[in-house]
């Protein structure tokens, strides 16, 4: 292995959101003490280090000395062409390209674009929390289509609910997570293409989120709704920062067809230019990052294999269903009498583990953790260790 993945990376000093015990208090709503030995296995950052492809490029930048206004290059859209050509076999076209500083900011400025105040938007809990935030931010109305869980804690999508959804003249917008954020699931291409269907025979705009997509396990495939028929109201959201531990950069790459979209995005959003740092970040990572990305895939898989043998020799009231992608893990807790806040503050005084709580994702998650497993393995196995102590 070329990389060093059991390293632990000291983020102190560095403004980190993952280890800044105020930050933490104030988003996860969290009363607890922090101490010297907390572990943070809480937002969607990794614990490993960025590829040494990526750093270079960044001191080859440095020796530039000037960091003026950017634009993207022919090898910028080149590679991010490449990339998804390659590895999702999606034919994008450069006009399609537009650059976003983060995906969040994407959704929110979708949301100003296409809808309007009081609209509806679709989502599908329990699902990641920063959809809710954007719609309830901007005013806008939203129509949640839950998905439903079985006995086993797979999920599926309620098909005549979602149409029903779609039907109410009120609804523009559906966003979409694939693969999807808490529960680690990838949905199938008859899934994707039965969405799409609806949604274009509503003229429901479909934001696909397809963040993680190429955060997946072994013998696992992906459709992108690039992919798949579908008519001029999709915009796919690709994120290098998710794949390549980038997301303080905030660089996401909207792929939208149709020409008239992309242009009433840009006409609300303005021109947005690009850092001289994430724009040489994209470029190294696309051009020469898949050997890292294949190490940390074999990671992460080699963790989320540890956390299903650990709960069933030792946690088995625990419910846990192995993440089909994405480097987070969806812990059921519901056998147990904690819920919410109640639960997330007795992981984080009593086993010193920073999670979340499944309530952030929509009322359906209660009694749900949610567990970033990108960090080395030793530290996955002191955080079920703990784990057992408390619930064991």
């Amino acid at each position: 292995m070329m990389y060093n993945f059991t390293a632990v990376v000291d983020r102190k000093n560095t403004g980190a959101m993952k280890t800044d015990t105020q930050a933490i208090k104030e988003m996860l709503n969290l009363n607890c003490n922090f101490y010297d030995d907390t572990i943070f296995m809480w937002v969607a950052d990794m614990d490993f280090a960025c590829s040494k492809e990526i750093i270079n490029a960044f001191h080859e930048r440095t020796d530039k000395l000037i960091f003026g206004y950017t634009t993207q290059t022919k090898d910028y859209y080149d590679s991010i062409i490449n990339w998804y050509g390659k590895r999702h076999n999606m034919k994008i076209e450069e006009d399609w390209i537009t650059f976003s500083p983060g995906t969040v900011s994407a959704i929110r400025n979708c949301l100003r674009a296409f809808t309007s105040e009081g609209d509806g938007v679709i989502i599908q809990p329990p699902v990641y929390y920063p959809f809710e935030e954007q719609i309830l931010e901007t005013n806008r109305t939203i129509l949640r289509n839950e998905l439903v869980r079985d006995e086993n804690n797979h999920y599926s999508i309620d098909f005549e609910d979602f149409e029903e959804k779609c039907k109410d003249p009120n609804a523009k917008m559906f966003i979409y997570c694939n693969p999807h954020n808490p529960i680690g699931q990838i949905w199938s291409k008859d899934d994707t293409s039965r969405l799409l269907e609806i949604c274009e025979k509503n003229n429901v705009i479909m934001f696909s989120d397809e963040i993680h997509c190429d955060l997946i396990r072994k013998n696992e495939s992906f459709v992108s709704a690039l992919n798949l028929p579908h008519g001029d109201y999709v915009i796919v959201a690709t994120a290098v920062n998710k794949t390549f531990n980038l997301a303080g950069l905030q660089i996401t790459n909207l792929i939208i067809e149709d020409k008239n979209m992309r242009e009433k995005l840009n006409a609300y959003t303005g021109k947005i230019l690009i850092s001289p740092f994430s724009m040489e970040a994209t470029i190294a990572a696309y051009n020469q990052g898949e050997e890292w990305l294949k190490n940390v895939n074999d990671i992460i898989e080699e963790n989320a294999d540890y956390i299903s043998q650990f709960i069933k020799d030792n946690l088995p009231r625990i419910k846990y269903n192995k993440p089909q992608g994405t480097y987070l893990i969806w812990l059921d807790f519901s056998d147990y009498k904690y819920r919410g806040q109640e639960l997330l503050e007795k992981i984080a005084e009593e086993a010193h583990l920073i999670l979340e709580s499944g309530s952030m994702f929509g009322n359906v998650g209660e009694g749900f953790i949610r567990m970033n497993i990108a960090t080395p393995t030793n530290t996955v196995k002191e955080a079920m260790e703990r784990l057992y102590k408390v619930f064991g």
